[in-house]
């Protein structure tokens, strides 16, 4: 599950889902699934929505599972 985008997904309007997910080559309804932990981003389509949102999304909060929380790491 990635909390990350589940918060993204939440605050970002319709109209700016569709857009992301165009430019990242994949469907608002993908990301649902992402989000659920219903499916896992591979690292190109979390390369892709990390590019498409400008970083809003990273990587890490798509895949904590291979790349570490941040949210949740001390330093």
């Amino acid at each position: 599950m990635s909390h990350q985008l589940r918060a993204w997904l939440s605050k970002t309007p319709p109209e700016q889902r569709q857009l992301v997910a165009e430019s990242a080559e994949t469907s608002v309804a993908y990301l649902w699934q992402l989000s659920g932990g219903h499916r896992k981003a591979s690292l190109e389509m979390a390369k892709r929505l990390q590019d498409a949102t400008d970083g809003a999304l990273t990587i890490e909060g798509l895949r904590p599972d291979i790349f570490g929380d941040q949210e949740t790491q001390v330093a």
